[in-house]
């Protein structure tokens, strides 16, 4: 395992990891930022190909014996590290690795059987993107789908937020109708997630054994041109005057309405 000890903030070797606050080069850079010990130990056991990591002083001890032996190793300070980062900097590791290529719809979706897919329509909030990403391997989804113009999947903040589920779970990006379509030859029912009184109570609905959950944009929920692919509107009933809850949040209750549904079969 190469490792050196970085006491200046101008060194080449940290500029993957410079200033990660004020900006997002990874998606250009063809490169992620994992952060924390939790998500940069899930970085080491998938396949991603790891190209450095970054660690304070005060981890290094506790860390080193995780590392894989092919990866450089940067000790910092941890007042160097957050000067780097451009916040304060607590976690004690960091970490680049190389993105990976894109996947298609047909490449992830099993051939038959149950299966439970996520597709998120324009989800703009990285923190969303990223709970939706813990969201589906946590009620196991075989893949989540975004469609073109959701946040990066792979940002510094997705990835923490995910949890590094994302390291394993298929993602695929900037789907359009035609992949949707894809879908519901494979024989999945798009289920929208919707604010209407008009729509099914989710407590009532009985889950086709493939199903995709599709949830709409923050603001502006579910395009039109995809709620007309839909085959059924699904809704969850608020009380006490609230309209509706976070979209990631509401994933979580229609993945655990699936799994629960088809628990014993």
């Amino acid at each position: 395992m190469p490792e050196s000890h970085i006491e200046s903030l101008d060194d080449p070797r940290l500029d993957l990891y410079r200033s990660l606050k004020r900006t997002n080069q990874s998606r250009r850079q063809d490169v992620l930022i994992a952060e924390g010990v939790t998500v940069v130990e899930r970085l080491f056991q998938s396949d991603f190909e790891v190209q450095s990591v970054v660690v304070t002083d005060q981890k290094m001890d506790a860390f080193r014996r995780k590392i894989p032996a092919h990866v450089a190793v940067y000790s910092v300070s941890r007042e160097l590290a957050s000067q780097l980062v451009g916040y304060k900097f607590h976690m004690g590791v960091l970490a680049a690795a190389k993105r990976q290529q894109a996947v298609s719809i047909q490449s992830v979706l099993p051939l038959s059987g149950p299966s439970l897919v996520f597709v998120a329509d324009k989800v703009i909030d990285q923190q969303n993107v990223g709970l939706f990403i813990r969201v589906a391997a946590g009620f196991g989804a075989d893949a989540l789908v975004l469609t073109a113009g959701s946040a990066d999947p792979y940002s510094r903040r997705a990835v923490r937020v995910s949890t590094g589920n994302n390291f394993f779970l298929p993602v695929v990006e900037d789907v359009d109708g035609a992949a949707i379509t894809e879908m519901k030859s494979a024989g999945y029912a798009l289920c929208a997630t919707v604010l209407s009184e008009q729509a099914r109570e989710l407590s009532s609905f009985e889950f086709p054994k493939r199903t995709a959950l599709v949830f709409g944009n923050e603001t502006h929920g579910i395009s039109e041109a995809l709620l007309a692919k839909c085959d059924e509107r699904l809704t969850i009933s608020m009380l006490g005057g609230t309209d509706s809850i976070n979209v990631a949040i509401a994933a979580g209750i229609f993945g655990y309405a699936y799994r629960n549904f088809h628990s014993h079969d």
